[in-house]
């Protein structure tokens, strides 16, 4: 399959970007499937990785967060 080819083949079924709400989500979540299985997160663009890091840490922050209500005790 050549490139033309292979993206009218995305546009009919899954597209990232359709207007349709539910095939778009599909899409989105096979693009990045794709992503991961060929080349990783570690060949991404210094900002996608700068904002992967980001959301890293918001993410650490947040469970840390939920740790601490969940296990501290009042004096």
């Amino acid at each position: 399959m050549d490139r033309e080819q292979t993206i009218k083949e995305i546009e009919g079924l899954f597209p990232a970007d359709s207007e349709y709400p539910e095939g778009a989500e599909v899409g989105q979540r096979l693009l990045e499937q794709a992503k991961r299985e060929v080349c990783g997160w570690r060949t991404e663009s210094t900002e996608v990785l700068i904002r992967y890091a980001q959301l890293c840490i918001a993410e650490e922050n947040r469970q840390a967060r939920k740790y601490d209500k969940r296990y501290s005790h009042p004096l």
